[in-house]
């Protein structure tokens, strides 16, 4: 079994949230990054949240139900270690309570998921049929393809942008991915799919992010294009 780090767990639960445009300061913090937030996720930081709010984030995210939600958050549990909990729990097929249960004061999730019996592949997994379905369902892009996508090694920003391009195009989206290089922007490519700048700006709207990301890297770091 692979040894499933911390930063791995938190990286893949605010992955999740962020391609999806529904970063929240308990998502965002769960990353436990080193860099500084970006803009777009400084701004999401200062949105306040209601409880109810991110309740139903996290439900309509894990197909977990409200009520239990706020349960947790009213006995004094963080949304940000309900929603790692949630993340483990689909992952490793076992029940909420289950997780939940074997986090103490004494040990963190790393020590929870290990004690489970769940691994890196199956947190990878989780993460990409998750990312698969927000992607379907901001898109319409079909979660088959967004999945074989996502397994080759594509950032799901840059799907769901070559998807909306795509669309926009009347283009397949290999084709569209296909002119991402490390050296140009989305805007750059639909440029060049003659696309005009109204459309793109609702397109990369919608995704969440800025017109300038760059390409995804695969686990090794290194950018695919």
């Amino acid at each position: 079994m692979k040894i499933v780090s911390r930063k791995t767990i938190a990286a893949m639960v605010a992955g999740t949230f962020i391609i999806a445009g529904a970063a929240s300061p308990f998502i965002v913090q769960a990353a436990e990054t080193e860099k500084t937030p970006s803009a777009y996720h400084q701004k999401q930081e200062k949105k306040k949240m209601s409880p109810e709010e991110a309740a139903k984030r996290l439900s309509n995210a894990f197909g977990i139900e409200e009520s239990t939600i706020l349960n947790y958050s009213n006995n004094g549990m963080s949304f940000k270690d309900i929603g790692k909990a949630a993340f483990l729990a689909k992952a490793g097929g076992k029940s909420l309570d289950s997780v939940i249960s074997q986090k103490t004061a004494d040990n963190n999730w790393r020590d929870v998921a290990q004690s489970l019996g769940i691994t890196k592949e199956q947190l990878k997994v989780a993460h990409q049929d998750m990312a698969a379905n927000q992607l379907n369902q901001r898109t319409g892009l079909d979660k088959k393809t967004a999945l074989n996508l996502l397994q080759d090694g594509y950032h799901p920003h840059d799907i769901g942008m070559a998807s909306q391009l795509a669309t926009a195009s009347k283009k397949s989206i290999k084709d569209v991915l296909s002119l991402k290089k490390i050296n140009n922007t989305w805007f750059d490519v639909a440029k060049k799919l003659g696309i005009d700048a109204e459309t793109f700006k609702k397109d990369f709207k919608g995704m969440g992010h800025g017109p300038h990301h760059k390409g995804p890297r695969h686990e090794d770091g290194e950018r695919r294009f």
